[in-house]
């Protein structure tokens, strides 16, 4: 795997498997504070400026592997409403094995870059979409 710097499309990527939005700039209306997405977001965009070439090579191997697994994710939907297909016995747990298997990757992804996962994105956590997406207590 290469050791160059990461692409914005590659960056894009790593913030998305993380839970994190790829924000140009905040919105206007956001004048009492940042969305909560963002607040610990700082630490992965730094991360990007701080990693070494040869951990960018391993974080490209655990991007690879996140992107397989969306993709037979993806897969897998044309097949849950079988159970039987030409003969084989489906998996009917794929899906969530899958999905453990993603857990997985993202969790070492975030390892690899030493930054954290969102923890209040709605794609891991059953926060709210679009960055304002803090339990309020």
């Amino acid at each position: 795997m290469s050791t160059s710097e990461f692409t914005d499309d590659e960056k894009t990527a790593i913030l998305r498997f993380l839970g994190y939005p790829d924000w140009v700039s905040l919105a206007a209306s956001v004048q009492l504070g940042y969305p909560s997405a963002s607040q610990p977001m700082y630490l992965v965009v730094d991360a990007f400026k701080r990693i070494s070439p040869t951990a960018r090579a391993l974080l490209r191997v655990d991007l690879a592997e996140c992107v397989c697994i969306e993709e037979q994710l993806s897969q897998a939907r044309s097949r849950m409403r079988a159970t039987k297909l030409e003969g084989m016995t489906l998996n009917p747990n794929e899906a969530n094995q899958l999905r453990g298997e993603l857990a997985y990757w993202t969790n070492r992804l975030a390892d690899d870059l030493g930054a954290p996962k969102n923890p209040f994105a709605a794609s891991t956590a059953g926060g709210m979409p679009g960055g304002i997406n803090a339990k309020i207590v």
